[in-house]
């Protein structure tokens, strides 16, 4: 977890007021779906999301924390039960840059939800904050896939990316190491 002190600077830089009990709470009405995780306390859960917001602006300024958030909808865990991995973000805004608008159809996931997609390893990147799936004008055939596979591919710390999954649709799986 953050220390104090760097609590204190990441709520400066990300706007977020001074660090207090109120602000820690006012963060987490607004992140975090269920009511159980809104307590005003600065836990490991609140610091997963205030990491998550950093990375985010800092090494993807052109998405939004809540593009990443678990698609379990706060059934069972915060929206952001991961640290999000800095490879990623990388990657992925310089897909946005090179590629253009990009949707990501599956960020993060917590163990539970992960468990329920068809198809999906136990042991999955989304777990890990190291994986997305992405989508946009640019995946709607399989050669733009392929270019954006190859793409992928060229980018530092890139570990893997696939398409053509039954219940993928147009969506790529990007991930990294």
């Amino acid at each position: 977890m953050l220390s104090k002190e760097a609590r204190v600077e990441y709520f400066r830089y990300l706007g977020l007021g001074e660090y207090t009990e109120a602000n820690i709470l006012k963060v987490q009405k607004k992140y975090f779906v269920r009511k159980s995780d809104q307590d005003g306390k600065y836990g490991p859960d609140t610091d997963k999301l205030i990491v998550n917001l950093y990375r985010v602006k800092c090494y993807a300024p052109h998405f939004s924390i809540t593009e990443f958030r678990c698609h379990c909808g706060g059934k069972y865990c915060t929206g952001y039960p991961a640290y999000l991995s800095v490879a990623l973000l990388k990657n992925l805004e310089a897909a946005r840059v090179k590629f253009g608008p990009t949707t990501i159809t599956s960020g993060i996931r917590c163990k539970k939800w992960n468990s329920l997609q068809s198809g999906s390893a136990s042991k999955s990147r989304h777990i890990s904050g190291k994986a997305a799936d992405i989508a946009g004008a640019f995946t709607k055939t399989n050669a733009q896939r392929n270019k954006l596979k190859s793409f992928w591919y060229s980018l530092s710390g890139s570990n893997f990316c696939y398409h053509g999954t039954r219940n993928m649709g147009t969506a790529v799986h990007c991930d990294v190491r």
